[in-house]
């Protein structure tokens, strides 16, 4: 049976494949086998790939609150911002958990030209030049050219750094896509510094959130379109954020129903 990858393209459907995305989530091998069951039964000819997470999220949700938040945490994060500005603030504060001074959008002069950087960060005499690629679709992924113009931006900057900075200094590009092999060989070639979906194996972004917990607030089912909005504006990024309140604060702080405050203080406790 044929299915529509988010590409457009066909591919037959795979029950080993769902599987392992279950697997992957940390679903323990009975709710693999039961949500599997469950969803291979929904699925029709040209189902689309994203009714199929859909489909599997929802199934999850009533097994195991965890999972299913680990589950959907990449589209989570593509639901951070149209544009991809939420998306510099998150990832900078992803690096601060792990001890990285930041600063986001800083202007830094080159031998050629002046450049405004995504993200300038600092850890144990380091210099990196971090360059973010966001994407907010499925089935997109992060290619040569991204890594290629990031490293000849980083030259510029560098040759002139280096000359009165007793620092090392270091292209870093991350993305919360995948990114191409050619993308790959090409940073490795060059000493840059690649974090992706999936990659590295040891360091992908998946593992630096989970590891911390440092979900988005965007994971919760109860965070709707507007509410996500809210939370945006006022750059509370992590679930874990939303801790520090009260159900009575929460609605106030951020004009909801008690309602929804309160359900969404379940959903993050449950998570955290």
């Amino acid at each position: 049976m044929d299915i529509i990858k988010a590409s457009g393209d066909k591919e037959a459907f795979s029950r080993d494949k769902l599987c392992r995305s279950l697997k992957r989530a940390g679903a323990p091998a009975d709710v693999v086998e039961k949500v599997c069951g469950l969803v291979e039964k929904e699925i029709q000819p040209n189902t689309s790939t994203e009714q199929i997470a859909k489909k599997t999220e929802a199934y999850l949700q009533k097994e195991n609150f965890l999972v299913a938040a680990k589950y959907r945490l990449k589209k989570a994060i593509m639901e951070l911002g149209p544009a991809g500005f939420y998306f510099e603030e998150y990832v900078a504060a992803i690096l601060r958990e792990y001890g990285y001074k930041t600063v986001v959008g800083r202007m830094m002069k080159g031998k050629c030209l002046s450049h405004e950087i995504d993200i300038f960060a600092e850890k144990e005499n380091i210099h990196y030049i971090v360059e973010l690629k966001y994407h907010n679709k499925r089935g997109l992924k992060t290619d040569v050219q991204v890594a290629m113009y990031t490293y000849a931006r980083f030259l510029d900057i560098a040759s002139v750094h280096r000359k009165y900075e007793q620092k090392k200094h270091q292209a870093w590009v991350m993305t919360n896509t995948k990114f191409t092999t050619s993308a790959i060989r090409y940073a490795n070639c060059m000493g840059m510094k690649m974090t992706g979906w999936r990659y590295p194996a040891a360091a992908n972004l998946e593992r630096l959130i989970v590891k911390k917990a440092l979900y988005p607030v965007t994971v919760l089912p109860s965070a709707g379109r507007s509410i996500k909005e809210r939370f945006a504006k006022e750059q509370l990024m992590f679930v874990r954020d939303l801790l520090k309140y009260s159900s009575y604060d929460l609605a106030k702080r951020f004009n909801l129903r008690s309602k929804t405050a309160s359900k969404l203080l379940m959903e993050a406790y449950d998570l955290v």
